[in-house]
């Protein structure tokens, strides 16, 4: 056990010593001293560990620093690149949405420019269509024209030809004839119509239409001259006709049935009651029927209570294919006199030369 202790200390180097060794006082002291030392090498060591450690840990709080500052570099740069990053990212969409919106707002604009031609092209095409369909609407409306202009012209023609057919006995026209024989029936057409056939009557022939009663037409001839416009198919009732016509001018504008009758024996056209004539023939009948239902005489009763008792005027047809001048002229002529001899009647002569 002692060798153990002493080889202990041998070993120790006099850092150690044994408090046996040592005389009491000593001891004390030695231990004193032991203990101030240990507490020195206690306290050095501790003093170098705390300078260790705080070397340590001076050296560590520099790297630390260091660390810190380098991980808040690291940080910064980090945080920088991921800015950085982000930012190019942002502009890296961004650019890809402006080369997009560019992409776009290009294929927009030929799309546009496109539309911009198309629809320029599309007003000069509805333009276009406007004129063809108006052009189409007008030449319909002028073809319906035509038509109705056609349709016309025909009824006109129509209408003339059965004018101068039914003029052929001399007796009235009546409008239900015409309306009946030429319009199908259809009378509200007929006064547009009888209007243009007068138009075409009196441009083309030289006739005039004029209603002599309620819905009863003549057709008188128009053209002024100094001949008489008395037309017959029958020569003898145009002579009788103009000698009946002239008595009663000469007469006073209009004559008793008697005195028609003795200027007839006079003549020796009619032998007392026989009205029967060779040339002539029947000039009861002319003179009160047909001579009178053709317009050309008019006659009136005298007396309403003796229904025998007549007498005669122009009727409206002789009025109008008759003058008063030619009737002076024609008995001036056989007599030999100038017109103005007959006073009376030359003063209507100039009346009707006024009119």
């Amino acid at each position: 056990m002692g060798r153990k202790r002493g080889f202990q200390r041998e070993s120790s180097d006099d850092l150690f010593f044994d408090s046996q060794d040592l005389p009491g006082p000593s001891r004390a002291g030695v231990s004193s001293q032991r203990r101030t030392r240990l507490s020195t090498l206690t306290e050095s060591h501790m003093s170098s560990q705390d300078i260790a450690s705080t070397s340590s840990q001076r050296r560590t709080r520099p790297s630390t620093l260091m660390e810190s500052h380098m991980s808040s570099q690291y940080i910064a740069s980090t945080s920088s690149q991921r800015r950085t990053r982000t930012s190019a990212l942002t502009e890296s969409h961004m650019s890809s949405q402006d080369i997009a919106s560019t992409s776009s707002q290009r294929r927009t604009r030929p799309s546009t420019l496109m539309e911009s031609h198309m629809s320029s092209q599309d007003i000069p095409s509805t333009s276009s269509q406007r004129r063809t369909r108006t052009s189409a609407v007008t030449e319909s409306h002028m073809s319906s024209q035509k038509m109705e202009a056609e349709k016309d012209t025909q009824l006109i023609s129509s209408v003339i030809r059965y004018l101068f057919a039914a003029d052929r006995n001399k007796q009235p026209i009546q409008k239900t004839h015409i309306v009946k024989n030429v319009l199908a029936g259809n009378s509200k057409m007929f006064r547009s119509i009888i209007d243009k056939v007068n138009d075409q009557l009196s441009e083309v022939f030289g006739y005039n239409l004029i209603e002599v009663e309620n819905n009863k037409y003549i057709m008188v001839n128009e053209i002024e001259n100094d001949v008489p416009h008395l037309t017959f198919r029958d020569s003898h009732k145009q002579v009788l006709l103009y000698l009946v016509l002239v008595h009663i001018f000469m007469y006073g504008e209009s004559c008793k049935e008697e005195v028609l009758w003795d200027f007839f024996r006079h003549l020796g056209i009619i032998n007392n009651d026989n009205f029967q004539h060779e040339y002539f023939g029947d000039v009861n009948q002319l003179v009160t029927v047909e001579f009178v239902n053709q317009r050309y005489l008019e006659r009136t009763m005298i007396d309403k209570y003796d229904p025998t008792k007549f007498e005669y005027s122009w009727g409206s047809r002789a009025k109008n294919e008759l003058t008063y001048r030619s009737a002076l002229t024609f008995v001036g002529e056989i007599y030999g006199c100038p017109i103005n001899k007959w006073k009376l009647q030359y003063k209507a002569v100039d009346e009707e030369d006024i009119e």
